[in-house]
């Protein structure tokens, strides 16, 4: 006995889904459903033919080699049916079929279930074996990998290191051209034109380097082809000078067959400068230098690179940024969107945010507000890895768009956030956008926020909203539509706020005043109150009046945002003027709450509460300014006191017992502006 199909259908017959035969005289309309493959088996011209239900016997006529696997049942009116068919499977395959005697299908589906869920539950032992020799092998190519590790190393203790071998040098251009910092932060990227396999060390030129402690160059390796990072490096300010600088790799890259790229990011403080150089000579377009905005035309970065045969050198190399290694990188430009298990993690009011979603588009976030309310959405992890930015788009659905008010924030994953209060700005990876409004011309609100180059995998994202107008004014509907990741070239400018709003006020209890440990580079607003003839401040806030009961001392507790004086701006400061004997004195401390104010701490004083600083009219007077080492402190100090009669009278508002002292406290402030010596470089 023969047993043919049709040459089109033997692939589907040995794809490996479940299978049902049925002879002639059974009826398989009622079990063709999706995911089991059904065939009639019939008897024409002295063969039995097998074909899809309703198709044409006659088109079989390629014999079936081997009978099929995973065949669940034979289904036959009277068992004796099946003998022909049975008969050739016995002559080709160890196991016969079942076969269910059955002239109705329904009549055959209780047996057919039972044998589905044997077959089910036969499968998944299988799987199980299967995944046992699975986990066995990699553990035994990791241990056969460790065995080769230790073998090389051992090998290399017997032989000196062998030597670097240069494969790439593009000198500086000779007239000096160079990609320069532009805002405080720089981002490119090159590709290189070869392969990643033996890179062992790689050398950047630095045409310029004029930057405080607080600066950070971010660089990664990686592979172009997949945007796996190879290598990676965390340059703090301090090592960053003229000149070439080399960064080694622990040890040569084995046989990676990629093409080497190099990804960079730059952040400095206000008043820094920093460029790398150009090389000489014009390159491949592929290869030209990639900055935010476009490429250089035919330019490539001035660097050296070099190679060394696998397993033959291993250092400890400087700034290496370990953690970053096998991190995926985003391709520029390109959005990258958040999963939907994000999403559905948010944290909000109940009550006020609510799910919405048309048809069967993803459901978003939709909050409903009256006038002067706030309320804040909080995604407590948010992934970051391979991301230079986070760009949020809000729209109002309902209301007055000019009266909504929105800030994005970052804070440190794992940091519980119940109130808005709990916001705070003293870790690194924490960054607001500021308060921004709807553009005036209509369409989204979006809020780019820059990622600190340094950043952790995971970040906490919160959008806090207000309502600016005052009751009755008409509730308000926002949609928060979208939150996309971008990498640095693709990351768009801050968008200058078109009218600059303060940050929020604490709620009670007064917190200490937050501040970034390394205060980014910003633009300082205009504020409507404080003329930027001088210094200036979008906002002063009063955080304590205190008062000894025999009233020997008192002293104000006083906290700036966004303070600006020319081209120097610090988002966050804080001092404390104090009266003691009757004389003014600023009190600043270096404790946990407060900013780092000095790149380098002056004082030698401390106390149960850390060390401080105290500066009295003669100080100012002397040689305090002078004797600071970083030009940004002399002219943080400088514009303090100059800006400390504005900012007493603006913080004694905040609370009526120092109100009804407000001459007295002026007073003092007067007294010590006018003390101040201010050398030429801050006048």
């Amino acid at each position: 006995m023969t047993v043919l199909i049709a040459p089109a259908d033997l692939a589907e017959l040995y794809d490996g889904s479940p299978t049902l035969l049925a002879l002639d005289g059974v009826a398989l309309a009622l079990l063709a459903q999706p995911g089991l493959s059904a065939w009639q088996v019939t008897m024409h011209g002295g063969s039995l033919r097998l074909h899809r239900p309703g198709a044409a016997a006659e088109a079989a006529t390629r014999p079936v080699p081997v009978p099929p696997t995973q065949v669940l049942a034979v289904l036959a009116p009277k068992a004796g049916a099946a003998a022909p068919l049975l008969a050739w499977w016995s002559a080709a395959a160890p196991e016969l079929p079942p076969v269910i005697e059955a002239a109705e299908p329904a009549a055959a589906l209780p047996e057919l279930t039972r044998l589905a869920l044997a077959s089910l539950a036969r499968q998944a032992a299988a799987t199980a074996v299967l995944h046992r020799a699975l986990a066995a092998a990699r553990q035994e190519a990791e241990e056969s990998r460790e065995a080769i590790v230790s073998l090389i190393r051992h090998g290399s203790r017997q032989s000196p290191p062998a030597a670097l071998s240069q494969v790439l040098a593009l000198e500086p251009a000779p007239a000096g051209e160079a990609v320069p910092a532009a805002e405080g932060r720089l981002a490119a990227a090159q590709v290189l034109g070869l392969n990643l396999e033996g890179v062992a060390s790689l050398a950047l030129h630095v045409q310029e380097a004029h930057v405080g402690p607080a600066a950070l160059l971010r660089l990664r390796l990686y592979g172009a082809e997949s945007g796996r990072v190879h290598g990676a490096w965390l340059v703090p300010g301090e090592a960053l000078q003229p000149g070439w600088l080399v960064l080694d790799l622990p040890s040569p890259l084995g046989p990676v067959r990629e093409t080497a790229g190099l990804d960079i990011a730059v952040e400095l403080e206000a008043g820094d400068g920093f460029a790398l150089s150009l090389g000489a000579g014009v390159t491949a377009p592929e290869r030209a230098l990639a900055v935010r905005g476009g490429r250089v035309p035919e330019r490539s970065l001035a660097l050296r690179l070099w190679t060394a045969p696998f397993g033959r050198r291993f250092t400890v190399p400087p700034h290496w940024d370990a953690e970053a290694i096998g991190l995926e990188l985003g391709w520029p430009g390109v959005p990258m969107r958040l999963p939907a298990q994000i999403w559905e993690a948010a944290r909000f009011p109940a009550g006020q945010v609510e799910w919405v979603a048309l048809g069967s588009e993803a459901p978003r976030l939709l909050a409903s507000f009256g006038a002067g309310r706030r309320l804040a959405i909080t995604l407590p992890l948010v992934p970051v890895n391979g991301l230079d930015l986070l760009q949020a788009e809000v729209a109002v659905a309902r209301g007055d768009a000019g009266q909504l008010e929105a800030a994005l924030w970052l804070q440190p994953e794992g940091v519980p956030l119940a109130l808005e209060s709990d916001l705070v700005l003293d870790a690194p990876e924490a960054r607001w956008s500021g308060w921004r409004r709807p553009p005036p011309e209509g369409g989204p609100l979006l809020l780019p926020l820059a990622l600190p180059p340094e950043g952790p995998r995971n970040v906490a994202v919160v959008l806090v909203l207000r309502h600016a107008g005052k009751p009755p004014a008409a509730p308000l509907r926002v949609e928060w539509s979208e939150l996309v990741g971008l990498r640095g070239l693709g990351a768009t400018a801050r968008p200058e706020p078109v009218n600059p709003l303060p940050a929020p006020p604490p709620a009670e209890p007064v917190r200490a005043a937050p501040v970034p440990a390394s205060p980014p580079a910003i633009a300082v607003p205009a504020s409507p109150m404080m003329t930027m003839a001088g210094p200036h401040a979008a906002l002063v806030r009063l955080q304590e009046y205190f008062v000894t009961p025999d009233g020997g001392y008192r002293h104000l507790d006083i906290w700036l945002e966004e303070v600006g004086d020319g081209p120097w701006a610090w988002p966050l400061l804080r001092f404390k003027l104090a009266q003691r004997g009757g004389g003014p004195v600023l009190e600043f401390r270096r404790r946990e709450g407060w900013p780092n104010l000095f790149s380098i701490w002056p004082g030698t004083e401390g106390d149960g509460w850390g060390p401080y600083l105290l500066v009295r009219e003669a100080d100012l007077a002397g040689d305090l300014l002078d004797r600071l080492p970083h030009q940004r402190d002399r002219h943080m100090l400088a514009a303090l006191v100059r800006l400390l009669p504005e900012a007493v009278a603006r913080a004694v508002r905040e609370s009526p017992e120092a109100a009804a002292q407000e001459a007295m406290w002026l007073g003092l402030a007067h007294r010590l502006a006018e003390a101040l010596k201010v050398p030429a470089e801050t006048a």
